[in-house]
């Protein structure tokens, strides 16, 4: 099965309407956790984001000379294209920006959400951030949390841990 885990770091919370935000950055890995794409992208729309750089670090001088997400769409649709599994933390949340730009992933693909299941694990009707989930399982970062390819790599960190624990028991 070629499974692919990404994230993604946006200007804001909602990838539709009539002021949407967008796509900074994507990271992409397979499940061994090799990076299949790790990409920053200037906005087309948004001139700022002043919430959205409190949390990720990424603000309009950081990516105002880089090309928009449209030159990686047709890389984006061919990886999606050959993902059996999409795993990500709150998924659907960064599955609503690429559909925004028009990449999804195959209908018969499988899509696993992360935070979900490690909701289910901790039996608690509670939602829990990634790094309360990273932090549960003793991982150690690779790079800045909020950060895509960080967060990307703490997602499959946890998702392992959580199918082993599950063959465990």
């Amino acid at each position: 099965m070629n499974s692919i885990c990404f994230d993604t770091e946006t200007t804001g919370l909602h990838p539709n309407g009539s002021d949407p935000d967008e796509i900074l950055t994507i990271s992409i890995i397979g499940r061994d956790g090799s990076v299949l794409l790790d990409e920053r992208f200037r906005p087309t729309v948004k001139t700022e984001w002043p919430h959205a750089s409190a949390i990720n670090g990424i603000y309009p001088e950081d990516v105002a000379d880089l090309p928009t997400i449209e030159t990686a769409i047709p890389r984006l649709r061919e990886i999606f294209a050959g993902a059996d599994e999409v795993i990500g933390y709150n998924v659907g949340f960064d599955l609503g920006f690429l559909a925004a730009v028009g990449v999804r992933p195959r209908e018969d693909a499988r899509i696993t959400d992360t935070m979900n299941l490690f909701k289910w694990f901790m039996g608690k009707r509670k939602r829990y951030k990634l790094v309360d989930a990273a932090d549960h399982i003793g991982y150690e970062w690779t790079g800045r949390a909020h950060g895509s390819l960080a967060d990307a790599l703490a997602t499959l960190a946890v998702q392992r841990w959580l199918e082993q624990w599950l063959v465990a028991e």
